[in-house]
């Protein structure tokens, strides 16, 4: 077995492309037309065509293979069990790497191997932001300083991250007052605190970051399915040439002919590898991390909090705002079943939170009925293979495993005690199939050159090929970016500003096709900017196969909102079941998978519960039952966040807030215009039982005051008063992701 740990980079351009705007196509009707493969006619394509390399895996090594591959003109197919970015790809921390925990890892311990890691990063990170500028965003990180003998200290160690950074760095680290750091992160814990420093890192969109990657490798020639489940790994003349698999929404099985197979499973790197040997040692030894989603006041819309461990075995604090909400991860975790879907633990999520409260105000009201979604991840993490144990033997079970029909013997496992490869691994076995382990966002792009290269040199493919290119191959999506398209899609298409925004940020100028292509752009959610014709983009451009595919990984809504998620889903299920044709039995079974999993996946019921009623005082309700508001002091930014999250039902916060919504209003948003005392109301459509097996909650599941109540009217007719404060939450819109 020829095995390899990879820690060769390809080198990226130091330089990143201005970030100003890019020039429009004169004809708008260039960009609005788009002709997709259906996923049939891949289908039929796999089963007559011979390729050069069948990638399976369809996670960001994966689809980072199928766009190396497919660029450089060999004919490539791509295949994933259940849907693009369905594993740890969409269930990343959502920073590119995550690099400032490197600086507390060298201060604490003097493990000085990570500076050569923090360079290598942050050059892929100015590939990604430069390759997928609408995807990629420059993340400010924000690390609290309690200890006045530490300031100098970090201080210095992020004076060398932004040295070993060079041309590649997107921002200069730089130091935060007190008051500068509270009014950025009003809950935190102000005895003490010293200040802030701050770091810029990077941010990806993880799951529609696949998706533009996936369509990528499409318009190069790739043919790519997903929901396609490899079931057995045939060799001819010594080599794994022909992949038994089987359509999970026909049942259909056939062969795909290749000449190279690359392995990009993750965490079921060893699944596949038994496949080809099964007497292969296993390598995979994955890891579990648990993130919650929170209501937006937490933290920041604009900053990041990172919050060093003290010791190895604390948690490391991480804070991210995403899609208007803030994540809090992640706890760390061992996996007992690698054939078992990870689920969200209630002691894994009250670890994260008791770390919350251990660094906000001891007034603070942090609890698991604030959590909005939780998800844990299966993380790959590899040993070399000459450190696996060499009595470990696997068993083939054709009738067991839950995905490849495999099943490894008690005592085929990784020793625990052996070192993990830091980087990524990546394997030649003796049958030629070609593995790689381990990796994350920030080392994709590399291990798919790597990975093609090294199909080319060992399975006698064309060797006058072209290097790779992919360091300048712009993806799906960012051609003709720039920052003024929200602003395109209001004028030309008449769509609100905070839906512009969001269609500008995941789709990029796909958006002219989405909108122009649009039958319905009605809200599926009234607090969301999420459209009903982003699920009919989906199913006809991005293989959404399953309402699962839609909410989980077309739209992040599952993973920021998941009662939310459960709300959209009757509307859903009726674009979906137009588009594919669905019978009613096979829309109840959609609806029943979409609903196991957010219960499963996404905690709902064990963490995610409906939200009760806020309780008030009958002088309270008298007061908002009136029909408009009367004009109150202004309220401060951080006594308003610090009055929310420690559960506080003032009068002055709620007149400043309006009315509470009537029953009957309950998912309805007024929008009021002044106009000689008439009102126009935009009406969005009130959730359904969908056909009565999960009951749906009555609320949205957003606990915030000004979430739940109806948006605050322009002065003029209601005379509400709203701060001027820049984080007033009553007038803060869908944020924009580069206003840093």
């Amino acid at each position: 077995m020829l095995s390899r740990v990879c820690s060769s980079w390809v080198s990226s351009p130091p330089l990143l492309r201005k970030t100003g705007c890019l020039t429009l196509p004169k004809s708008r009707q260039a960009c609005t037309h788009k002709r997709t493969p259906t996923r049939l006619e891949h289908l039929c394509a796999m089963k007559k065509e011979e390729y050069d390399v069948l990638v399976i895996g369809g996670g960001s090594a994966g689809c980072g293979c199928a766009v190396d591959a497919a660029s450089r003109g060999l004919k490539t197919a791509l295949i994933d069990a259940v849907d693009f970015s369905s594993g740890a790809s969409s269930k990343s921390s959502k920073l590119i790497d995550g690099s400032g925990s490197y600086i507390t890892d060298i201060i604490r311990d003097k493990d000085f191997e990570h500076l050569h890691m923090m360079q290598q990063v942050m050059s892929e990170r100015a590939t990604m932001l430069k390759i997928a500028p609408h995807l990629n965003r420059v993340q400010p990180m924000l690390m609290p300083i309690y200890s006045v003998v530490r300031l100098p200290l970090y201080w210095l160690g992020f004076k060398a991250y932004d040295w070993l950074a060079g041309a590649s760095n997107v921002r200069s680290s730089h130091f935060l007052s007190k008051e500068e750091t509270l009014d950025e992160f009003p809950l935190l814990k102000s005895k003490g605190l010293r200040g802030g420093l701050v770091y810029y890192d990077g941010q990806v969109d993880d799951a529609r970051m696949c998706i533009a990657l996936v369509m990528t490798a499409v318009h190069l020639g790739a043919n790519v399915a997903n929901h396609m489940e490899l079931i057995e790994l045939i060799r001819k003349d010594g080599c794994c040439r022909c992949a038994g698999v089987r359509d999970v929404l026909t049942d259909e099985k056939f062969y795909i002919e290749a000449k190279s197979v690359i392995n990009a499973t993750g965490a079921h790197t060893d699944t596949v590898r038994q496949l080809s040997d099964s007497t292969t040692m296993p390598i995979s030894m994955p890891t579990l991390g648990t993130t919650l989603a929170l209501p937006s006041y937490f933290g920041s819309l604009q900053y990041g909090l990172l919050c060093p461990a003290a010791s190895q075995h604390d948690p490391t604090l991480v804070m991210v705002p995403f899609e208007n909400h803030v994540l809090l991860g992640t706890s760390e975790g061992v996996v007992d079943d690698i054939g078992q879907i990870p689920t969200p633990q209630p002691e894994d999520v009250e670890l994260l939170l008791d770390s919350a409260r251990d660094h906000m105000e001891k007034t603070v009201q942090l609890g698991p009925e604030n959590v909005l979604s939780a998800w844990t991840a299966m993380r790959p993490a590899v040993v070399c293979p000459s450190e696996a144990r060499p009595e470990a033997r696997p068993e083939v079970r054709p009738e067991a495993g839950p995905e490849l029909g495999l099943e490894l013997r008690p005592d085929a496992v990784v020793d625990k005690k052996r070192p993990l490869v830091r980087n990524y691994l990546l394997e030649i076995s003796e049958g030629r199939l070609i593995t790689l382990g381990g990796g994350r966002w920030s080392t994709y792009r590399v291990m798919a050159a790597e990975a093609v290269d090294a199909a080319i040199d060992v399975c006698d493919l064309n060797p006058d090929l072209p290097d790779s290119c992919t360091s300048d191959l712009i993806l799906d999506g960012a051609e003709n970016w720039c920052f003024m398209l929200p602003l395109d899609f209001v004028q030309a298409y008449d769509v609100p500003m905070d839906v512009a925004q969001h269609i500008a940020d995941s789709y990029g100028s796909n958006g002219h096709t989405l909108l122009s292509e649009a039958t319905s752009k009605k809200r599926l959610h009234c607090h969301f900017p999420y459209i009903e014709a982003e699920v009919q983009y989906a199913a006809r451009h991005e293989y959404a196969c399953t309402l699962v595919d839609i909410i989980a990984r077309r739209l992040r809504v599952a993973f920021v909102d998941a009662l939310a998620a459960l709300d959209m889903l009757p509307r859903i299920l009726d674009i979906m079941s137009e588009h594919h044709k669905w019978s009613e039995t096979e829309q109840t079974k959609q609806l029943v998978l979409a609903q196991h999993f957010l219960v499963r996946q996404m905690g709902l019921g064990s963490v995610v519960k409906a939200k009760k009623k806020l309780q008030t005082n009958a002088k309270i309700k008298e007061s908002t039952t009136t029909a408009s508001c009367p004009s109150k002091p202004q309220i401060h930014a951080r006594k308003f966040f610090k009055a929310l999250a420690m559960g506080v039902s003032s009068p002055k916060i709620v007149h400043s807030l309006c009315r509470k919504p009537k029953k009957s209003e309950k998912y309805q948003f007024a929008v009021t215009k002044t106009k000689k005392k008439s009102t126009a109301k935009e009406k969005f459509p009130t959730p359904e039982t969908p056909y009565g097996f999960l009951a749906l909650p009555g609320t949205s599941g957003i606990t915030t005051a000004a979430a739940t109540s109806p948006a605050p009217p322009e002065t003029g007719l209601d005379p509400t008063t709203t701060s001027t404060d820049k984080r007033d939450p009553p007038s803060s819109v869908w944020r924009n992701k580069f206003m840093c």
